[in-house]
This record gives C-alpha cells, structure tokens and sequence, in this order.
C-alpha cells in the first residue's frame, strides 16, 4: 500500500536524523569520553527515529487490517447478522470443502505460472539486448510505455483487440485460416486472455530493473568470456544470470505478490467470468465482500491469500535467498 506522507513530517524525520548524526559525528571527533555502547544506543534510536513514520503508517493501515481480517474471519458476518457471530473456523471449512474454492486456486496457480516465468524470461531477454545497442532510449521508452498505460484504459483496448469480429488479432488469425475466437467470452479462452494482456502490462518494469542490474556486470567478464570461445548464448548463460541474482530475485518476489493482487483487468474484461474460469482469489474475496455481503467469508479468504503469499516468499527467500552473492561497491 503507497501512503503519502506529509512534507512536515518528513522534515521532522529530516531533522532529527541530522542532529542526531552530527552529535554522533562530534562524539567522534572530539572523543569526549564517550564509550562504544553510548555511541551504539545513540546510533540505533537515530535509526529508529527515521523509521518511526513509516512504522506508524505500516502498523495504522497494512499490520491493524491484517489482524482485524484474521479475526473477523472467525465470526460469521454479513448483512443479515447486525452483530457478528462467532463460529471458529466454520468460514474455512465450507471454503476447503467447496469445489468453486478450489477452481478459483487453481486459476491463481495457473496465472501465477502462466505470467511469472514468461514476464521474467522476456524482461531478461529484452534488457540484454537493450544493453547492448548504443541508442538505448528509444527502446527503454517503447518496452516501458505500457506500464504508463492505466489499467483502465489497457483493458478497454484489449477487450477491442479480443473482440470475435473486430478484434485485430482474430483478423489476423483468420489470414493463417484460425476461425474467429471468442477471446472473452470462451471459458477455455479467457484465462490466457487475461494473462496475455498481464505480461504485456509488466514485462517492461521488470526489464528497467534488470537493465539496472547489468550495469554492475562488470565488462571485463564477458571479454574474458569471448577469449575463452564462449557464443553470444553461453556468455550471458555463465555471466549474467549468476550475477545478476539479486535482481532476479527481486522481479521474482514482486511477480508472485502481483500475481496474487490481479483484479483490474479481471473486473472490467471478464468479471471472472464466464462462470468461474477467470476467477482469481482477490475478485472471489471481492465478489464475497461487495456482492453478496459476506465480510466474515470474505475476511478468511484474504486471510488465506495472505498465509499463501507468506508462505511462498519464505520459500522462494529459503530456498534462492543463500544462492545469490551480493557484490559490494
């Protein structure tokens, strides 16, 4: 969640930050007496200072939403019970034991893997070669611009581009002799719609990002690389991939969480629709909560949404986070 914060209190943070690091600065100067634990107190509460404004931001609307979902999640509340009932983990149990639960999981798992890794393989692909042109602006600026696009808009041009009769690209189908498609409107169809129209949306963030990190490759690796006989293929294979770790984690991370925060182009291209086959966790959570009224199904669906994204981050941290070398400088 982005939070706004003040001028004021940015300034405040500004200030106590400074005097707080000059005194430290004049401590060390000057000596003073001043012990290596004083010096070490003092330097944790200028940290803390700084990061007290964005703590109270994080606690106010992103740790206090979290807690109050999870225990909403345990009552049964919608627009016919004024006062919440408790029943345990009554709301979990029908969600595990309903088959549209699960369609609705398995859409997400397949969105998340039908946009991850094809995201990430065209942003690597893109930033290389975008490295190694000399007119870099142009193709930053042409890869990014979708990313510009809001989603609104994005999506009223895909649902033109889909469409069975004037869409442009059932057009050009209909020149290699493919029959019409009803994109949006086929449930063996609107999934990949909407994944196809993500992974243009995104792939030019996570390009920049690479493209920021080979510009710590250093050069004399892939000369080192060339000397050894090494094609264009096995040079970025041995070279760039490990070092650029760090940002390949980083993409990774933020494509799982996006990928589980899809609900844009889902309500206004399909609606989840038809039936369930483009229905993710966050529009079923939505439909439970603005829909039919029912806070508590709706509470332990994000509930659950959240133990998932938990639960996969540590992994993916667990299992990559020790295998990636961070170069210092």
């Amino acid at each position: 969640m982005l939070v706004v914060v003040s001028n004021t209190t940015v300034e405040f943070c500004h200030h106590a930050c400074l005097v707080l690091s000059d005194g430290l600065s004049y401590s060390k100067l000057h000596g003073g007496g001043v012990t290596t634990v004083y010096k070490t107190k003092r330097r944790y509460l200028t940290i803390f200072i700084c990061l007290l404004p964005s703590l109270v931001f994080l606690g106010i609307f992103t740790y206090y939403p979290i807690v109050d979902a999870l225990h909403l999640s345990l009552y049964k509340s919608n627009a016919f019970t004024p006062q919440p009932i408790f029943q345990w983990f009554d709301n979990y149990v029908r969600f595990f034991g309903n088959p549209i639960f699960w369609e609705v999981v398995t859409n997400n798992v397949i969105f998340a893997v039908g946009t991850i890794f094809p995201t990430m393989l065209l942003a690597l692909f893109f930033a290389i070669l975008v490295n190694e042109v000399k007119l870099k602006s142009p193709f930053r600026l042409a890869l990014f611009y979708p990313l510009l696009v809001p989603y609104a808009a994005a999506a009223m041009v895909w649902v033109f581009m889909y469409d069975p009769s004037l869409g442009p690209i059932n057009k050009l189908l209909g020149i290699f002799g493919i029959h019409s498609i009803g994109w949006l409107g086929d449930q063996r169809y609107s999934l990949l719609a909407i994944m196809l129209m993500t992974v243009w949306k995104n792939v030019g963030y996570y390009m920049l990002i690479y493209l920021a990190g080979l510009q710590n490759v250093p050069a004399e690796l892939y000369d080192a690389a060339r000397t050894d006989g090494a094609n264009w293929f096995l040079k970025h294979l041995h070279v760039t991939l490990p070092l650029l770790g760090p940002s390949t984690l980083f993409v990774f991370v933020v494509s799982i969480i996006q990928s589980f925060k899809v609900f844009t182009q889902i309500y206004l291209m399909t609606e989840g629709g038809p039936g369930y086959s483009s229905n993710v966790l966050i529009y079923y959570t939505y439909e439970y909560a603005f829909k039919f009224w029912q806070l508590g199904r709706a509470s332990a669906l994000t509930s659950i949404m959240i133990l998932i994204l938990l639960f996969l981050v540590l992994i993916v941290f667990g299992v990559f986070g020790r295998r990636i070398t961070y170069q210092a400088g």
